[in-house]
């Protein structure tokens, strides 16, 4: 990770100035920009998607959780007895057992500056999407918090029920909705005409496909406002010979609309659809270093 110049300065005032400092995580996002021009063309659209995505991420403020890179007290991490050692996503985790044991007044603060990193690299394509399939599938696999919290929440007495509710329905949303949203989204409309036929020709079953397409057809526009953003984001990391790739970025923005779905299907929905399967099979799943420099 590569903090931005004012990083540090930013997280000393806003842990001294923090009241609850010694119970909040400090975190901000992690864009996979420093070897943008690096990456494989399907990698650079994948890593737009993530990376705005966790940009996106700041404006959950009450129900935001780190990822990857994050700052917190010493204090802290002694209290919940350091990083479980069986733990693969750590970031979760360590948030969840710092609320298991304080309650709400555990929160991730943002620093609202850019963290880079880097994306996946390999040898040849396939390597390539292969080493990005096998990172998804590591990641998909903080699916374990789910029944960690649900465990640990009956044990507390401390926390109210509305709070643990809330957590664990704020977890549910993210773990299963990432491997089932691209099979919502594409196929979910046509799923109540496959379980009742009849339903068909209800007036509900001969709109619903349409309507769901036209949903579907408007948030195309808002692939600008996406460009929009990954432009203000990247413009920090942006090399001198930039300009002589504005033919390449303007391909790039013009398939986006018909690569980002089947990018995300294959590189984010079917390798975490493994994991929970493997998960839910007892099957296990190694820790591989991916490459990326």
């Amino acid at each position: 990770s590569l903090f931005d110049r004012q990083y540090l300065a930013y997280l000393t005032h806003a842990y001294h100035t923090d009241p609850s400092r010694i119970y909040h995580f400090y975190w901000s996002p992690l864009l996979l920009y420093s070897n943008y021009w690096n990456l494989n063309f399907f990698i650079r659209i994948q890593t737009t998607i993530s990376s705005i995505l966790r940009l996106g991420f700041l404006s959950e403020e009450q129900n935001l959780i780190q990822i990857s890179t994050y700052s917190m007290s010493l204090w802290l991490l002694e209290e919940v007895g350091f990083w479980d050692a069986d733990i693969i996503p750590e970031d979760w985790h360590i948030f969840l057992q710092a609320f298991v044991k304080f309650g709400t007044v555990v929160k991730t603060k943002p620093i609202y500056l850019i963290t880079a990193g880097d994306g996946i690299i390999g040898d040849g394509m396939l390597d390539i999407l292969k080493n990005r399939y096998d990172q998804e599938k590591r990641w998909a696999w903080g699916v374990t918090d789910i029944p960690f919290a649900m465990s640990e929440f009956a044990k507390t007495s401390h926390i109210s029920w509305w709070d643990k509710i809330f957590r664990i329905l704020s977890l549910v949303e993210t773990h299963i909705l990432w491997p089932s949203s691209f099979f919502i989204l594409t196929i979910g409309a046509l799923i109540p005409t496959l379980v009742n036929p009849y339903f068909k020709t209800t007036t509900l079953g001969f709109l619903l496909p349409r309507v769901a397409g036209g949903i579907l057809t408007l948030t195309t526009s808002f692939v600008i406002v996406i460009a929009y953003l990954d432009y203000q984001a990247r413009r920090h990391f942006l090399k001198k010979r930039e300009h002589k790739r504005v033919a390449q970025l303007m391909m790039q923005w013009i398939l986006f609309p018909v690569l980002s779905p089947i990018i995300s299907a294959v590189l984010s929905s079917i390798p975490a659809l493994e994991s929970h399967t493997r998960m839910l099979l007892n099957k296990p799943i190694h820790y591989k270093v991916t490459k990326k420099t």
